[in-house]
């Protein structure tokens, strides 16, 4: 019995330490959790400034793209006011000539006008290709990052299960440990009564002996000692009496110690039972901490991939914004009478700064007289 209790002692401080590991890596995993709900919230708001971004770069481009067609249309007009200026000096100049040169001027002017427009929604349906793709790019990334919270609230409610059935067996072994406790004053009161009832053995023995020698005395000197008579049995029923005694607490003694035995069976059927759930909890956050850093390496993966595709747009959107920088437009020169359309030099137009010729003033040449005439 004594072999059994300092097994379950063992068994128990054991029980205690792994409990205490088993908090130690549910604290771990708390905090691994914690930083886990603060990087995906990091992620949250990188992408929606991302998207804001995104969006204000739509705006601006389209803005850019509306300024530049105002002012390729207000580039034009002007240009046209102005060929249509010198075709009226020419007229006065050259009537007949500068008739047919008009025509011939408007119709290049038109043909130009086609190119642009042509140009222009070429540009467009690139740049709505554009946007496109990066909607879906970004409607992707989007869904992992949905995929990761999803894997994170499954995370979370396998921890809290977790952490419930933690303190279900932390009260199941504070509840071992009491009983655990009281076995053991139970065993010391046992080994009190234990003294006590070998003690009262002893002493009943003794008087069982003293008993005897006084009724062999006393049965020899019955017949000669009445008075005598009368005090042996008077001795004789108080030493009934306390063998009586003796033995109503030899038997509940007896009652005590076949309880604490059940009790100590109860125990030991019990204690496997609480081994094995413990063991199921150790594989459990095992498993736990095994998905949590799956959970962490691939939200690692997707904020890697998410920035260099960030990244990309931007480079993208920045080497687009350069290319629209330096795109230039094709002006003609105006017709001079008797002679074929020149294409002209490329001028550089720039959103909200206005068209700036590279080709300096045009001179228009008279026809008979040779003066020059400068717009």
């Amino acid at each position: 019995m004594k072999s059994e209790v300092k097994t379950i002692v063992q068994r128990c401080s054991q029980l205690e330490g792994t409990q205490h590991d088993a908090q130690q890596r549910l604290q771990l995993l708390d905090t691994d959790i914690s930083e886990a709900k603060l990087t995906i919230q990091q992620y949250e708001a990188k992408m929606k400034l991302n998207e804001e971004s995104l969006h204000e770069t739509e705006h601006k481009k389209r803005a850019l793209e509306e300024e530049m067609d105002s002012l390729k249309e207000e580039a034009a007009s002007l240009r046209t006011q102005a060929k249509m200026y010198v075709s009226q000096l020419d007229e006065h100049k050259e009537k007949s000539a500068n008739l047919a040169s008009a025509t011939e001027m408007k119709d290049a002017l038109q043909v130009e006008m086609q190119s642009h427009r042509e140009a222009h929604q070429r540009q467009l349906a690139e740049l709505r290709n554009e946007i496109t793709e990066k909607q879906s790019r970004i409607s992707g990334l989007t869904e992992s990052t949905q995929k990761i919270t999803l894997a994170h609230e499954k995370l979370q409610a396998d921890y809290d299960k977790l952490k419930s059935e933690e303190s279900e067996k932390a009260v199941r072994l504070a509840e071992l440990s009491l009983a655990m406790d009281r076995r053991e004053q139970a065993k010391q009161d046992l080994k009190g009564l234990e003294e006590t009832v070998a003690k009262e053995l002893q002493t009943l023995h003794n008087l069982r002996k003293l008993f005897v020698q006084d009724l062999q005395t006393k049965v020899k000197k019955s017949q000669n000692k009445t008075d005598d008579d009368e005090e042996e049995t008077m001795s004789s029923h108080a030493q009934k009496q306390k063998i009586s005694f003796l033995e109503n607490n030899l038997d509940q003694l007896t009652k005590v110690h076949k309880q604490l035995v059940r009790d100590n069976a109860d125990l030991r059927c019990e204690l496997p039972k609480l081994e094995k759930r413990l063991r199921a909890t150790m594989d459990r956050v095992k498993s736990l901490e095994s998905a949590l850093k799956e959970a962490k390496e691939g939200a690692m993966r997707d904020r890697k991939r998410y920035q260099h595709e960030v990244d990309r747009i931007k480079e993208a959107v920045r080497q687009k914004n350069l290319m629209r920088r330096g795109h230039s437009a094709q002006i003609a020169k105006p017709i001079r009478a008797g002679h074929a359309p020149v294409p002209s030099q490329p001028m550089g137009i720039r959103g909200g700064g206005g068209a700036a010729a590279q080709n300096g003033p045009v001179a228009v040449r008279g026809g008979s007289s040779g003066a020059t005439t400068t717009a």
